[in-house]
C-alpha cells in the first residue's frame, strides 16, 4: 500500500468515530453522549504493522429512542444537530424549523440543548466525516431528508373515521394532509399510498393461485403504533446503511494482504438498572452478562483451573458465577427468549400471558422473582426480578411482544418502495413473497445470535479489560458517590479479581521461557543449560537466594508470588544484557567479517578467472577475424568484430581507432601523387560538410594560370619569375582568374595567386602587380554563404579592407579549393587557425572611406546563370545565384 492510502485508512477509522455516536449516541440522565448501540471495531494492520483497513459491526440499536425516552433525555444527536446546522435553504425545502418543541418526537422529553454539547459545530463535524469516508454528496441529501421524514411522521396524528364500510371496525384517518404531505415529500413516496399503509394493513390468506388480500383498518391505537413502528424502522435501516457505507470504504483496498493482523475494540453499553426497564434494557443487560461470563471465564475461574491443574495449593477464592443467569434469559427451548418468541407466534397471547408462562416455568429458579412465584408486593402485576451479577432488576412486561416482533407492516415497506430515490431501495429491498411461510427472527433471536456471536469472536482473541467507573450520577466534575462507585466495583467483579490476584501469584512461565529469559545472569546455566528445563529454573532462583515461600514449582510452569522478586530478576537480566549483547556483537560481527572476506577473496579469484578466460576467447576471435587483413583491398572495413565482453570497452574502442588510423595510412599510401589532394578535400569537408554546397569530384589543380589553356601564359611565367626575385615568395600554392568587387563596388577581373608568404592581384592581360601582396599574415578569416553562390570573402587585419572574390567565374567553383589552401598556410606561419563563417549575411569592410562597414546579402534569381554581384543601396550589395 502506498503512504496516501495508509493516511487515508487512518483518517477514515478515527472520522467514523463522529459520525457513528452523532447517530448512535444520545443524551441520558447519567451521561450527556450516552452510547446507545453496541459496536465492535475490528482495525486491521499489516505484517509490519500500518494500518490497512477495518470493519465495523453494530449490536442492538435503541431505535425506540426516536419515539420515545424518560423526561430529562434527548433523542439521537444527529436530530438536534441537523436543526441546528443545516442551512436556512435545506430547512426549507424538507419544511423544517430550527425550534425542536415544533416536533413531537423531540417535544416529549423537554430536553433540547445541552451545556457540554455544540449542535451546530458538531453538524459541521458530521458533514466533513462523511465526505472523507465516501458518503457522495447526493446521498448526504437523501439521509437528511429521512431524518427530516422521521420528524414529520411524529406530527402525523389520526382522527376517528366511523366504521369501515368492508368490515364494520373502527378506522381513523390522518388529521393534517399537510403533514402527511411533508412526509411524502422528504420521502419521495406516494401520500396516498403512505396514507393507506398508515390507517391500514393488507392481511394475505391461503398459498399460490388461492392467495387472497383482506384490508383491515386500523384504530386509533394501532395506527399510532404503525406510524412509530415506520418511523423506528426507518432510523433503523437508515443506522444500518451508514454502518455498510462506511466498512465499505475503510475496509483493506489490497486483496493481496493474507490475514491482516486484527485489533477489535468492543465499545458497549454498560449495565442499565432505571425506574422502569423494559425489553431494551432486557437485551442491554443479558450482553452484559455474557461479557461478564466471559470475563470469569478468562480471569477467576481460569486462574484458580490453572493451580489446580499444576498442583499448587490453593484456597478457592468463591465469586458470582453468573452463567445460571445466562441460561435462564437465552436456553433453549426453555429460557426467556425463547418463551418471548413463542409467546409472538400465539395469536391470543398478551403481555400478561407471557408474564405468566415464565413465571410458571421459572418460580422455582433462585434468580426469578415475580408476584405470582413469590407474592412480593413490590413487584407489580406486569413485572418480574432477576437477580443479575450487578444486582437486583425489575423489568415491566408492557411491550415486550410488540418489541419483539419489532413488526413493519408490508404495506409500509410497500409505501417506501414507491420511492424513487436509490438509497430507500436500498433500505428497503423486496418484500418476501407471500408464500414464503418461514417465520422472521425476532428482535430476542437477532440479538441473542449476534451477541454469541460476538462471544464467539471474543473467544478468539486475547482479551484485555478497560472498566470504567463513573464517580456520580450527577454529570459532575471532582464529585465522589461513594455508593456508586462501590456499587459498580462490586457488580464488575473487581474485587472478586483482586482478591484472586493478591491470593496467587503476579507472575507464571513454563520453565523453558523462564530458563531462556533469566539463564544468562547465572555462571552455571550461562551459555547453555544441560540439565532439565525445571533444574535450570531451580538453579536460578538458588543463585539469587529467592525465598521458597517467594515461588512454587508446577508441573510445567514456575511461579513467582510476590512482582519485587520477579523485578529483581529482571534488573539483573537489564544489568547482564549489555555485556552479553556485547560479547554477541564481537563474535557475529568477526564471524561476518571473516565470512563476507572468505567470500569476496573467492568471488575476486572466480571473476579474474572468468574474465582472463573471456578476453582469452576475445582476442582469439578477434586475430582470427583479422588474420587476412593485409590482403583485404579494403583493410577490414567490411571484418565483423566479435562482440567484446564489458569490460573491454574502452581498450575495444582504442583498437577501433587504431585500425582506423592504420586503414587510413594505408589508404593515403595507395594514394601516390594524389595525397596532398585528398587531404586537402577532407579539410574542405571538416569546412563545408553539411554548410555549404561545395564540388567534392573536382580535381584540385593549385595553378590554373599555368596551363596552356591560358592565352596569356608565357606572360603569367615570367611574371612568376619577377615576382619570386623581387618579394622573395618561394612556391605557387593556388592560382585563378577571379571577380573582383573594388572599393567602388564595380567588377573587376583579376588573376589570383596565393603564395607561400602573400596574397598578389595581377592584370589578366599583362600580369603587372596590383599595388603590393597582402600578406598571409594578416589574413583573419573567410565568410561565405550557405547557398550556391561562389563568391568568398577574406577578412584581413585592419586597415587593410577586406577582400571580396568570386571564386566561380571559370565555369567551376573554386572557393573550396583556396580556403583550404589559406587554412592550412595560416596555419603554418602563425600557428592559428582561422574562422570560416558560414552566414546568410555577411558584414565586411572593402569601400571609402576605410573602416566603413559593408552589409552583403544573398538571394536566389532564377534570371542568372551563375553568381552575380548587386549594389543595392549605399553599404548593402547583394550577391544573386541561380537556382539548383
Amino acid at each position: 500500500m502506498s503512504v496516501d492510502d495508509v493516511a487515508r485508512i487512518k483518517t477514515q477509522l478515527l472520522e467514523s468515530n463522529p459520525l457513528l455516536e452523532a447517530f448512535g449516541n444520545a443524551t441520558t440522565l447519567r451521561n450527556d453522549n450516552s452510547s446507545r448501540f453496541g459496536k465492535y471495531m475490528e482495525m486491521q494492520f499489516s505484517r509490519v504493522g500500518t494500518p490497512i483497513g477495518g470493519r465495523i459491526t453494530n449490536y442492538l440499536l435503541e431505535k425506540s429512542r426516536v419515539v420515545g425516552r424518560a423526561q430529562g433525555e434527548r433523542s439521537f444527536h444527529v436530530f438536534y444537530q441537523m436543526l441546528a446546522g443545516l442551512a436556512e435553504g435545506d430547512l426549507r425545502e424538507w419544511r423544517l424549523t430550527r425550534d425542536p418543541s415544533t416536533f413531537s418526537y423531540l417535544a416529549q422529553s423537554g430536553m433540547y440543548k445541552v451545556a457540554t454539547i455544540n449542535d451546530e459545530k458538531d453538524y459541521k463535524g458530521v458533514v466533513r466525516a462523511m465526505g472523507l469516508l465516501g458518503i457522495a454528496a447526493k446521498d448526504q441529501t437523501v439521509l437528511w431528508r429521512v431524518l427530516a421524514a422521521i420528524l414529520h411522521l411524529g406530527n402525523i396524528q389520526f382522527a376517528e373515521d366511523g366504521a369501515s364500510s368492508s368490515t364494520g371496525q373502527p378506522s381513523v384517518r390522518v388529521k393534517d394532509d399537510k403533514v402527511l404531505q411533508n412526509v411524502a415529500h422528504c420521502l419521495a413516496c406516494q401520500p396516498k399510498a403512505l396514507a393507506t399503509a398508515l390507517t391500514s394493513r393488507s392481511i394475505s390468506t391461503g398459498t399460490s393461485r388461492r392467495v387472497s388480500t383482506i384490508n383491515v383498518p386500523l384504530d386509533s391505537v394501532q395506527a399510532v403504533y404503525s406510524r412509530d413502528a415506520l418511523a423506528k424502522s426507518l432510523y433503523e435501516r437508515l443506522f444500518q446503511w451508514i454502518v455498510t457505507k462506511v466498512n465499505t470504504n475503510i475496509q483493506c483496498p489490497d486483496p493481496d494482504v493474507q490475514r491482516p493482523l486484527v485489533i477489535g475494540i468492543l465499545d458497549i453499553y454498560g449495565f442499565e438498572i432505571f425506574e422502569r426497564n423494559s425489553f431494551e434494557q432486557l437485551n442491554i443487560n443479558y450482553c452484559n452478562e455474557k461479557l461478564q461470563q466471559l470475563f470469569i471465564e478468562l480471569t477467576l475461574k481460569s486462574e484458580q483451573e490453572e493451580y489446580v491443574r499444576e498442583g499448587i495449593k490453593w484456597e478457592e477464592i468463591k465469586y458470582f458465577n453468573n452463567k445460571p443467569i445466562c441460561d435462564l434469559i437465552e436456553k433453549k427451548p426453555i429460557g426467556i427468549i425463547a418463551l418471548l418468541d413463542e409467546a409472538c407466534l400465539m395469536a391470543k397471547s398478551t403481555d400478561t400471558t407471557f408474564l405468566d408462562q415464565i413465571s410458571h416455568n421459572f418460580k422455582a429458579n433462585p434468580h426469578y422473582q415475580s408476584y405470582q412465584s413469590t407474592n412480593d408486593r413490590s413487584l407489580g402485576d406486569t413485572s418480574f426480578r432477576l437477580k443479575h451479577y450487578a444486582g437486583d432488576v425489575t423489568y415491566d412486561v408492557a411491550g415486550f411482544l410488540d418489541k419483539n416482533k419489532d413488526t413493519l407492516f408490508v404495506d409500509l415497506i410497500a409505501a417506501m418502495q414507491t420511492s424513487p430515490l436509490p438509497m430507500m431501495g436500498e433500505m428497503f429491498p423486496e418484500v418476501r413473497s407471500a408464500d414464503n411461510k418461514k417465520r422472521p427472527e425476532t428482535a430476542g433471536t437477532q440479538f441473542r445470535t449476534a451477541v454469541n456471536a460476538l462471544i464467539a469472536t471474543l473467544l478468539s482473541c486475547s482479551p484485555h479489560y478497560i472498566r470504567c467507573i463513573k464517580s456520580n450520577d450527577k454529570k459532575q466534575a471532582g464529585v465522589i458517590d461513594d455508593a456508586r462507585v462501590r456499587h459498580q466495583v462490586r457488580y464488575l467483579g473487581l474485587l472478586e479479581n483482586v482478591r484472586v490476584r493478591r491470593a496467587g501469584f503476579a507472575n507464571r512461565q513454563t520453565y523453558e521461557r523462564f530458563l531462556q529469559r533469566y539463564k544468562l545472569s547465572v555462571p552455571s546455566t550461562w551459555p547453555a543449560w544441560r540439565g532439565p528445563p525445571k533444574s535450570g529454573c531451580e538453579a536460578i532462583l538458588a543463585h539469587f537466594k529467592v525465598p521458597p515461600a517467594e515461588f512454587r514449582l508446577g508441573k510445567t510452569k514456575v511461579f513467582i508470588r510476590n512482582p519485587n522478586t520477579l523485578f529483581m530478576l529482571e534488573e539483573a537480566r537489564e544489568r547482564d544484557l549489555p555485556r552479553i549483547a556485547t560479547l554477541i556483537q564481537k563474535i557475529y560481527r568477526g564471524y561476518v567479517v571473516r565470512s563476507r572476506w572468505q567470500e569476496r577473496k573467492a568471488a575476486i579469484r572466480i571473476q579474474n578467472f572468468y574474465r582472463k578466460h573471456k578476453f582469452r576467447r576475445y582476442f582469439v576471435q578477434l586475430n582470427k577475424a583479422f588474420q587476412l587483413i593485409k590482403s583485404d583491398p579494403q583493410w577490414g572495413k567490411t571484418v565483423k568484430w566479435p562482440v567484446h565482453p564489458s569490460l573491454l570497452g574502452h581498450g575495444v574502442t582504442l583498437l577501433h581507432k587504431v585500425h582506423n588510423t592504420w586503414r587510413a595510412v594505408q589508404m593515403v599510401k595507395q594514394l601516390g601523387p594524389d595525397a596532398d589532394e585528398v587531404r586537402q578535400k577532407v579539410l574542405a569537408q571538416d569546412i563545408f560538410g553539411g554548410r555549404k554546397p561545395w564540388d567534392l569530384r573536382r580535381r584540385y589543380e593549385a595553378d590554373y594560370l599555368e596551363k596552356p589553356s591560358n592565352p596569356y601564359h608565357q606572360k603569367y611565367v615570367q611574371a612568376m619569375q619577377r615576382l619570386f626575385s623581387t618579394y622573395g615568395d618561394t612556391e605557387v600554392l593556388f592560382a585563378e582568374y577571379v571577380v573582383k568587387i573594388n572599393a567602388r563596388d564595380k567588377i573587376e577581373k583579376r588573376g589570383i595567386v596565393v603564395t607561400n608568404a602573400n596574397i598578389y592581384k595581377h592584370d589578366p592581360k599583362n600580369y603587372k602587380v596590383k599595388k603590393i601582396g597582402i600578406p598571409l599574415v594578416d589574413v583573419m578569416g573567410l565568410s561565405l554563404s550557405p547557398y550556391r553562390d561562389t563568391f568568398m570573402l577574406i577578412h584581413l587585419r585592419p586597415p587593410l579592407r577586406d577582400l571580396l572574390i568570386d571564386l566561380g567565374a571559370n565555369g567551376h567553383e573554386s572557393f573550396s579549393e583556396m580556403a583550404t589552401i589559406l587554412y592550412n598556410t595560416v596555419f603554418k606561419l602563425t600557428g592559428r587557425q582561422i574562422p570560416v563563417n558560414i552566414v546568410s549575411q555577411i558584414t565586411y569592410n572593402n569601400g571609402r572611406p576605410k573602416n566603413q562597414d559593408f552589409t552583403l546579402t544573398f538571394q536566389e534569381d532564377p534570371k542568372v546563370q551563375a553568381s552575380t554581384f548587386k549594389n543595392v543601396k549605399s553599404h548593402v550589395n547583394c550577391i544573386l545565384y541561380p537556382p539548383k
